[in-house]
């Protein structure tokens, strides 16, 4: 499963791209902001430069104005995180 929007957002752009290689990993965490049952393991299979895809490029190019799911990217920023 290739998961396009495994991408970590820093500072609101796309850094990596991802595949999944094995979910449902059991794993207790809990703090005053977020709480774990379990984890996944991602394979990284390309990292792009912090100008390659800003969120104002996703925004202006690819009408993109939130993060989505990899079934939600639109064709043309799949085909370009395909060649950059």
């Amino acid at each position: 499963m290739l998961a396009c929007f495994s991408a970590s957002f820093l500072g609101s752009a796309i850094l990596y791209k991802c595949r999944v290689t094995e979910t449902d990993i059991p794993f207790e965490y809990a703090d005053k902001n977020v709480k774990m049952k379990a984890l996944m393991k991602l394979q990284l299979l390309r990292r792009y430069e912090r100008t390659a895809f800003t969120f104002e490029r996703l925004c202006d190019e690819f009408g993109v104005t939130a993060v989505r799911g990899p079934r939600g990217v639109p064709y043309g920023l799949s085909e370009a995180l395909k060649k950059e």
